[in-house]
């Protein structure tokens, strides 16, 4: 049987009795002012009564307060397990939470790291590359213009060996001579 209705029965009880006193004062009362006594007799029977009925209200109005501080203290006591209960949770709750948070957070600053070593790796790979292409490109120039000079040293010198090669001919067949005097002619004309 639950609190509840088991309070529910037992305030129905104690209402049931209370009513029943009332009720039995009542009877009391009115069986008295019909009784066949004298009106000092009655008045006395009723005073008596009277005391009892208000000493048997005050024991059972007293009972049912102490009934009353009983219930109310183990509801107290249970309201504060409650309360003890959920601070409990609360504080186990707050507890994951911020240990979850922890993780994240690590999670996170581990994973930021790694990225930025990744990309340091990734700048220093690229650096790297551009200055191995830089010296390739240095040399590769640098070969085309030895390339160039010596095409033109061996242009110069094929260039040398026809002139002297036409100056031979040319001095060897007398035309050299004859050109030089039909220049002189046409000077002393």
């Amino acid at each position: 049987m639950s609190d509840r209705e088991h309070g529910d029965e037992q305030g129905f009880t104690k209402g049931f009795l209370l009513g029943g006193l009332i009720f039995g004062l009542v009877g009391v009362v009115v069986a008295l002012l019909f009784a066949p006594k004298s009106g000092s007799e009655t008045r006395e029977l009723i005073k008596t009564k009277s005391d009892e009925y208000s000493d048997l209200a005050k024991t059972k109005a007293t009972e049912l307060s102490d009934t009353a501080k009983a219930k109310a203290g183990e509801i107290s006591d249970k309201a504060g397990a409650v309360a003890d209960s959920v601070k409990a949770k609360a504080t186990e709750l707050s507890e994951a939470v911020k240990a979850k948070t922890d993780q994240v957070a690590s999670t996170v600053k581990t994973t930021a790291g790694d990225l930025s070593a990744k990309a340091s790796e990734a700048v220093s790979t690229v650096k790297e590359s551009a200055h191995s292409l830089s010296e390739k490109s240095k040399a590769f120039v640098a070969h085309q213009r030895e390339s160039v000079v010596d095409g033109l040293d061996a242009a110069k010198e094929a260039y040398h060996q026809k002139k002297d090669e036409l100056t031979a001919s040319v001095e060897g067949s007398g035309a050299v001579e004859k050109m030089a005097g039909e220049s002189n002619g046409n000077s002393a004309a």
